[in-house]
């Protein structure tokens, strides 16, 4: 469900409104910066969303989110159609950010740490699959439309595309956690449990040694790891949304024709998942942090790397090298809350992060678009991505997990409550 789910949700993601952009703006005569404005409003107020939705997911799961959510983003596709005037682009990204990055994000997110401990990291590469594999395919049905029907048509098809495939399987199959049907995480028996508890074993990867460690958000906050995770994460989704919804408007100007640059997406999308399966075993094996900030150093040579793509050639050769890195940051992202707090209010967690990632997620494109109207390209805003980068790099390799002995002498340290 997940994976179906993060394939539909990829309508509404960036590479596909980067397919949108040039259209739309051109045929309307809007900048840029009027363009990802609107996008911008929905993601911060999607942000705030958050705050209420992370531990609606911890008390009830996440199904009738997904359900409410999935229907206003397929209808706000499928009305967009019809735009003639720029309040109705505006009311319509709004809620379509608003459901995706304020729900469906947060939930599918949420959803694989909490049914799995021990194989959490190839879990979530798995269920990263879904969100690749629609990045990769759905920007390039949603250019072919266009080509063809213009960009309207293309639109309310991804807006059906998104009905038809999500609505009925979530409803009927989701469930909270492994407990609510009588089971455990992993699959494993109540005397496996007890044997591993009794043996001193920890599933939460990179050798750790102990019971689950499970953190009530009040606990959390006192970390200097929470604080150094949500720096670094904050700043990488300011730069990533900002890179992919400008990157087809950029290879444009680089001289490769948007028929051809949105294969760029495609070769990313698909290369991302070889780079989320490798970061789940990973993970089992060496732990998140430091995979995490190396592959944040190399993240940042290929934002370098891009000012010097100008045949199509090479650009899907950086397209390939980001992709595996992408998919790799998004497959660590999903662990390394869990893994350092536990699972019982990782939603309460999670939607506390999550406003101040969707401000940044609406700063970055929009510091983009104001760039490139400012300068004339986007040389400039790409460098200082890759500055940022790095620094998100340093946050991570700072962020150690939380020593046992802090989790001892925690009040009601192995108690999960609702994170309030």
């Amino acid at each position: 469900m997940v994976a179906l789910s993060g394939f539909t949700q990829s309508a509404g993601t960036f590479p596909v409104l980067g397919v949108l952009l040039n259209p739309i703006t051109d045929e309307f005569g809007w900048s840029h910066t009027v363009f990802t404005g609107a996008t911008s409003i929905g993601t911060i107020i999607g942000g705030v969303v958050a705050l209420v939705v992370g531990p609606m997911v911890d008390r009830v799961g996440a199904r009738w989110i997904l359900v409410v959510a999935f229907t206003a983003l397929g209808a706000s596709f499928v009305m967009m159609a019809g735009v003639t005037q720029l309040w109705q682009f505006y009311a319509l990204q709004i809620v379509s950010r608003v459901s995706n990055m304020g729900m469906i994000a947060l939930a599918t997110q949420v959803i694989i740490p909490k049914w799995f401990v021990e194989k959490r990291g190839r879990a979530v590469a798995l269920g990263s699959l879904g969100i690749m594999a629609g990045n990769a395919v759905t920007p390039l049905y949603v250019q072919y439309i266009l080509g063809i029907w213009g960009w309207r048509w293309a639109s309310a098809s991804a807006g059906i595309v998104i009905w038809a495939m999500s609505l009925l399987p979530v409803a009927m199959f989701l469930r909270r956690t492994p407990e609510d049907m009588g089971l455990l995480p992993d699959g494993v028996t109540q005397e496996e449990m007890e044997s591993r508890i009794a043996e001193g074993l920890n599933g939460g990867g990179a050798g750790n040694v102990g019971p689950e460690i499970s953190l009530v958000l009040r606990q959390v906050v006192r970390l200097p790891s929470f604080y150094l995770l949500v720096a670094a994460f904050s700043l990488a989704f300011g730069v990533f949304p900002g890179l992919l919804l400008h990157l087809i408007p950029y290879l444009t100007e680089q001289g490769i024709d948007p028929s051809l640059g949105v294969w760029v997406v495609a070769v990313w999308s698909a290369s991302g998942a070889l780079g989320a399966l490798v970061a789940g075993l990973l993970t089992e094996r060496y732990g998140a942090r430091l995979s995490l900030a190396a592959s944040f150093v190399l993240m940042a040579t290929g934002f370098w790397f891009l000012l010097a793509v100008d045949s199509i050639q090479l650009s899907l050769v950086w397209g390939a090298y980001m992709g595996v890195l992408g998919g790799g940051m998004m497959t660590f992202y999903q662990i390394i809350f869990a893994d350092y707090y536990g699972r019982e209010s990782l939603g309460a967690v999670r939607g506390v992060v999550w406003p101040v990632q969707m401000l940044t997620n609406a700063a970055g494109p929009l510091s983009a678009a104001v760039v490139h109207d400012l300068t004339g390209n986007y040389n400039l805003i790409f460098s200082i991505f890759g500055v940022l980068i790095m620094v998100a790099s340093l946050c991570i390799f700072l962020a150690r997990p939380p020593l046992k002995e802090a989790m001892a002498s925690m009040e009601g340290t192995a108690v999960g409550g609702d994170g309030t």
